[in-house]
């Protein structure tokens, strides 16, 4: 093994800017993501052990049964650290738990769009929360207000849909959130923001009912969609509101009906999708690893020498027993012949599998594997491109 000091030239430090792309598709009650069924383990039917539609953290317990015997979880003795989860109340955590007893919680943490329907009676905190928020942004827009020309949205009907920042990021790109109403399969609304400041505007179907008109806003920097559009879609009513004796026509207002949030049965006639890209920078840290000419073509694993030849030996000196390194070991020929029973000239060489780095202490951070051996002899110079997230 060979130990090189990475030179400054040799380390770039650099921020990746990626725009994660998604879509939902809601039908028959059941949440997909890009378009995309769940994936069926050997021991349990969905391998991620979360529902459709949702994404895994981390994707632990991936295809394990349920039991505490098979499953990893987080755990938290309790002690003079009074370190605890952030789900436990300090109130709880002083007056439920003694010293020494143990505090678990279970994997894996999932996510998924979430939506908040209010009809105008309703008490609406989660959307109230969002004020100050809206207000900011009508410099953008004045449908952003919480209060003005285009209704209350303290007091009037309203759709909030709630994106996770796990699917997007930083924030969701502008100009990229788009979505669709189906009624048996055909399109009957289409909403995007063609001006870039937050108007979901329905463009589709051309001529259509509240064709051009504006159905919502979307918050792009913290993940909220909200619809208000009331105007009739489709005149058949449906259960959009989870209540047999207040079926309503279709309208923007009820789309993402059976998203969780809002339980609604379901529906095979009525779907949508929503899609979006996000918008995040990595930091990431690149690192060139060389291997020079000349060096690193000596191996000092046994299966490099030839059979029968020792890589140390020993002798019996005045003090005891002396180990020294072979100097006439004999190394394997292993130079390829196209030839059969010939022996080609001995050239020394490795096979670089693995790369790890190391700190200024020797302790190891981390191996970078190569998918196949590389070669190398002694004529020959190689650099490994590392690449780490930050």
């Amino acid at each position: 093994m060979s130990v090189y000091k990475f030179k400054e030239e040799e380390i770039f430090v650099n921020s990746l800017r990626l725009y994660p792309k998604y879509e939902f598709t809601f039908y028959s009650g059941t949440l997909f993501i890009n378009n995309e069924q769940p994936d069926h383990g050997k021991f349990i039917s969905q391998s991620l052990s979360v529902p459709s539609g949702y994404i895994s953290l981390n994707e632990m317990n991936i295809d394990r049964l349920s039991g505490s015997n098979n499953l990893i979880y987080p755990f938290i003795t309790k002690n003079g650290s009074l370190a605890s989860f952030s789900t436990v109340s300090t109130t709880q955590f002083n007056q439920s738990f003694g010293y020494g007893d143990v505090l678990t919680g279970s994997y894996p943490m999932s996510s998924s769009l979430y939506r908040n329907y209010y009809s105008a009676s309703m008490k609406r905190p989660h959307l109230s929360a969002l004020q100050n928020t809206l207000n900011h942004y009508t410099t953008l827009s004045p449908r952003h207000q919480f209060s003005g020309t285009f209704g209350d949205k303290a007091s009037m009907e309203a759709n909030l849909i709630s994106i996770p920042s796990i699917f997007y990021g930083t924030r969701i790109k502008k100009g990229t959130v788009d979505l669709r109403f189906y009624i048996t399969g055909t399109l009957i609304g289409h909403l995007q923001d063609n001006k870039k400041n937050g108007e979901l505007t329905q463009v589709a179907p051309a001529g259509s009912t509240g064709s051009g008109s504006c159905a919502g806003i979307v918050l792009y920097q913290e993940g909220f969609v909200i619809l208000t559009g009331s105007w009739v879609l489709d005149a058949v009513q449906r259960n959009y509101v989870n209540d047999i004796s207040l079926k309503k026509k279709t309208k923007w207002l009820y789309w993402g009906s059976g998203i969780t949030g809002f339980a609604n049965d379901p529906m095979t006639a009525s779907h949508g999708s929503i899609s979006f890209q996000g918008e995040t920078n990595v930091p990431t840290l690149t690192m060139y690893a060389h291997a020079p000419k000349g060096e690193l073509n000596h191996s000092n694993n046994p299966t490099f020498l030839s059979s029968g030849s020792q890589l140390y030996t020993s002798s019996l000196e005045q003090t005891g027993t002396l180990f020294l390194e072979n100097r006439q070991a004999e190394i394997k020929n292993t130079v390829y012949s196209p030839y059969d029973n010939n022996t080609e000239t001995f050239k020394k060489h490795t096979y670089i599998t693995k790369v790890a780095i190391y700190d200024e202490n020797m302790n190891i951070l981390g191996v970078a594997k190569v998918a196949k051996p590389v070669k190398k002899t002694e004529d020959r110079e190689f650099s490994f491109k590392l690449k780490l997230d930050i």
